[in-house]
């Protein structure tokens, strides 16, 4: 249907207006990384606690840092994907060679 300029028109539906969720999955990734490094900082590997931790979307983690044996990466690896809400881990972790 075609309306003039100027003409008021009235909707045929209820329009519905949903909140902003960018707060509260803001919040999700934000706690989910916070639980990654408390766990590494309880750890008794000092080392998990220089571990860059970064989620860019709710479940997905990606590890930076460099360690000094595979042995530690992957417990960095296997400490973040057993985390809670963790889907998956990007490890990006380098290895110091002698």
């Amino acid at each position: 249907m075609l309306h003039l300029p100027g003409e008021t028109v009235v909707a045929n539906e209820p329009v519905a207006v949903q909140k902003p969720v960018a707060a509260k999955v803001n919040h999700e990734i934000d706690q989910l990384r916070r639980d990654i490094l408390c766990k590494f900082e309880a750890s008794s590997y000092r080392q998990l606690r220089r571990v860059d931790v970064t989620v860019g979307d709710v479940g997905a983690v990606e590890l930076r840092g460099e360690m000094e044996s595979y042995y530690l990466r992957q417990m960095a690896y296997q400490t973040a994907i057993e985390t809670p809400g963790v889907d998956t881990v990007t490890d990006r972790i380098t290895v110091r060679s002698c």
